[in-house]
């Protein structure tokens, strides 16, 4: 014999990588550890430290996913799921938000009476402008006045006539 190693000689032996992961993976230690860097701000001093990568597939890293699963098992027995999605309703206007809109809607009112007589109405465009701030500033979300949405972006597809073609597969 030369010395060297065949093919199947190498296919006989496992890896030195297989075995770290096999000791890894038996003693619960991460298969993918991710490397931060912690400096002492006092010290300076820079040390290196692996945290676990918290994958939560059995695929990727076993030990760590099954870590997970305990957590969840034990969040579920101490009861930290919820059986139902907590939907909060928003809580009542108080009067000096319902003063606001009361304003706001006889100002709208004394608007579309001017409009329809075919008055100017810019005066009461600015009025209706200011108790719309003075609605936003109580706190209230949202438009006083959902008649009149924002108009809506539309967006092309089609492509410009100075733009080159794109490369065609062959």
């Amino acid at each position: 014999m030369t010395g060297r190693t065949t093919r199947a000689d190498r296919l006989a032996h496992p890896t030195t990588r297989d075995a770290v992961r096999a000791v890894a993976e038996a003693h619960g230690a991460c298969l993918h550890p991710i490397q931060l860097r912690r400096i002492n701000t006092a010290t300076g001093q820079t040390d290196q430290v692996l945290i676990p990568c918290g994958a939560t597939l059995a695929s990727k890293c076993p030990p760590c996913a099954e870590r997970a699963k305990v957590l969840r098992a034990a969040q579920c027995a101490e009861g930290w799921h919820l059986d139902t999605e907590p939907i909060t309703d928003p809580p009542p206007p108080d009067e000096v938000q319902a003063m606001w809109v009361e304003h706001r809607a006889q100002a709208q009112a004394w608007r579309d009476d001017a409009e329809a007589a075919g008055e100017d109405t810019a005066e009461l465009d600015g009025l209706i402008a200011e108790l719309d701030q003075e609605i936003a500033n109580s706190g209230l979300r949202g438009k006083a006045d959902p008649a009149h949405p924002r108009p809506r972006r539309h967006r092309s597809t089609r492509r410009r006539q100075d733009a080159p073609d794109l490369p065609k597969n062959c």
